[in-house]
């Protein structure tokens, strides 16, 4: 499984409804903080045309650091295996990731955007390119023999 920004297949898609939160001394319930500033919410998808996982992964991205801060992975189906949002343990987190993670959640808590982001999972999937089936599995198949002279 691979996962590709959003962008690659719908680059003016993708600015067009980028998600991004402004923030002025804003702090989780635990006391952490975020800087000042503003961060938006890169989409990222699996782009295997045979996996059906529901999910995105969420870049959370700080403009003024010019970095990413947290990678928060959210499945679509409440009750499916490993729903999220969680902080994904895959890619390297900032010391801010925990506060970038609350935040997440909080984006995550609008039904439009969240439905918004189901519906850029199903266009990546119909964009993604089909890959070609044989019909013998691989490790069935008859090694091709080189024969020297």
């Amino acid at each position: 499984m691979s996962v590709v920004p959003f962008q690659k297949y719908y680059p003016d898609l993708a600015k067009a409804e980028y998600r991004t939160a402004s923030l002025r001394g804003w702090r989780t319930r635990q006391g952490e903080r975020l800087p000042d500033g503003d961060y938006g919410f890169l989409e990222a998808y699996c782009d295997d045309p045979d996996c059906d996982c529901r999910r995105v992964i969420l870049n959370v991205f700080s403009i003024a650091q010019r970095r990413i801060i947290a990678t928060v992975s959210f499945g679509f189906d409440p009750e499916g295996e490993m729903p999220g949002p969680f902080l994904d343990p895959i890619n390297p987190q900032s010391e801010y990731a925990g506060a970038a993670l609350d935040l997440t959640k909080w984006v995550l808590q609008d039904p439009q955007y969240v439905a918004r982001l189901e519906r850029h999972y199903q266009l990546v999937k119909e964009a993604c390119p089909k890959k070609p089936r044989s019909e013998e599995k691989w490790w069935k198949r008859k090694r091709k023999r080189k024969w020297r002279s």
